[in-house]
C-alpha cells in the first residue's frame, strides 16, 4: 500500500520545484522529505524524481502524482457526502477566558444569554 504521506511528499517536490521548498511547504526537515521520497523510490523500484533544477517527477512520478490527486478529490467528496456525524455536530467545544474582575461584575453574564 502507498503512504499517503509519501505521495503528498512527491507532490510538494514537484509543485514547489525542490526538496528545500516542499519541506518548507509540508512543515518538515528536507531530510525528511528525501527519505519519504527515497522510501517511495525503494518500494516502486524506480526513481519518481528527476533530480533536476527544478526538480520534476519521472514517467513513474508524473503517473503517481495523477493516483494521488484523484485520491485527494475521492476524499473530499466522501467528506462532503457524510457531512458532520451527529456527535460532533451537537457539541462544540468553546473555551472563554475571563479575568478576576468580569467574574466579579458579573460582566460576561448578558453575553451567555
Amino acid at each position: 500500500m502507498l503512504d499517503p504521506r509519501q505521495l503528498a511528499a512527491l507532490c510538494a517536490v514537484v509543485e514547489t520545484g525542490g526538496f528545500d521548498k516542499a519541506a518548507k511547504t509540508l512543515n518538515l526537515t528536507q531530510s525528511a522529505v528525501s527519505q519519504r521520497i527515497h522510501q517511495l523510490e525503494e518500494k516502486l523500484g524506480q526513481p519518481v524524481v528527476s533530480r533536476t533544477t527544478p526538480a520534476d517527477a519521472t514517467p513513474a512520478g508524473r503517473r503517481l502524482l495523477q493516483h494521488f490527486r484523484q485520491l485527494q478529490l475521492m476524499e473530499g467528496d466522501l467528506m462532503q457526502s457524510l457531512g458532520p456525524s451527529d456527535a460532533t455536530a451537537a457539541f462544540t467545544e468553546l473555551a472563554i477566558g475571563v479575568n478576576a474582575d468580569s467574574l466579579a461584575t458579573g460582566y460576561w453574564k448578558p453575553s451567555l444569554r
